[in-house]
């Protein structure tokens, strides 16, 4: 398997991290403007101050 890998360039962990973001919910492929929006709805305050990673774990534990 190792040769396998080896001539396709690609491991394992890449493609399944790839595909395992997409699946959980994909908030990370989102802009920070949508985030933005979503956290205004959801009433979140100090929103305008964080950052796209911060937006991210505020909608997460709402």
């Amino acid at each position: 398997m190792a040769k396998a890998t080896a001539k396709s360039g690609k491991t394992p962990g890449r493609r399944m991290a790839a595909r395992g973001g997409a699946k959980s919910g994909g908030m990370e492929t989102r802009t920070k403007e949508d985030l933005y929006r979503e956290a205004q709805k959801a009433g979140i305050e100090g929103r305008s101050q964080m950052s796209k990673s911060q937006l991210i774990s505020a909608l997460r534990h709402r």
